[in-house]
């Protein structure tokens, strides 16, 4: 299988010289589940095995990451965790509880990077980056699609805008911060409306 692609615009070009780049497209979520029963079928083990050592693993790696140390899977890569403070010119007036962890950090091994970079690429037939659309070209659509529907969710707001799920979100921060929608849904299960005097909607309506 091929990895598909679209070419996306390199965030923060301006509209005079926009740079693009390749993104990935076709990015499946591959769960733990698929992956025990890859390896049942590779080797000797059970699925139950494969499980139970997967979890041994993530255990041993978490412990080791703890005390500050580095892990290194063969094949695989390096792991090591970093760390955060508050800024400080004088790193005596700093109590150690002030640290806190930030991350993991992964560097690959050869080994994977080599496999890896076998891949083939193909361009995704989809279209995978949104649309330059301008807020007035946003609004216009928003108002025909509110003319016929009362209702938006973030996946409608992609399908008409052509946006990717990121842009849309950002699209709908910036409609609610200039008020012009609301959310009268759950916090995870938002749904949006016209704010009255946008979108045709009368300020008459409650």
């Amino acid at each position: 299988m091929k990895v598909q692609f679209e070419f996306a615009p390199i965030p923060g070009s301006n509209s005079e010289d926009v740079h693009y780049y390749p993104r990935v497209v076709n990015r499946k979520l591959v769960k733990t589940r698929e992956i025990t029963e890859e390896i049942q079928h590779a080797c000797s083990l059970t699925e139950t095995d494969v499980v139970a050592v997967l979890d041994a693993l993530n255990r041993s790696v978490s412990k080791h990451l703890m005390n500050g140390y580095r892990v290194h899977l063969d094949g695989l890569g390096y792991f090591d965790v970093t760390l955060t403070c508050p800024e400080v010119k004088d790193p005596r007036k700093m109590w150690a509880s002030n640290v806190k962890y930030k991350g993991v950090n992964f560097l690959p091994d050869k080994e994977l990077k080599y496999r890896v970079g076998n891949l083939k690429a193909e361009r995704s037939k989809a279209g995978g980056h949104s649309s330059k659309l301008s807020d007035i070209e946003i609004d216009m659509r928003l108002t025909e699609y509110f003319e016929e529907q009362p209702m938006l969710t973030r996946s409608k707001l992609q399908s008409i805008c052509n946006m990717t799920k990121i842009t849309a979100i950002r699209c709908l921060k910036r409609l609610i911060s200039e008020e012009k929608i609301k959310n009268i849904g759950l916090k995870n299960q938002p749904v949006y409306v016209p704010v009255p005097g946008h979108y045709h909607v009368s300020v008459d309506r409650k």
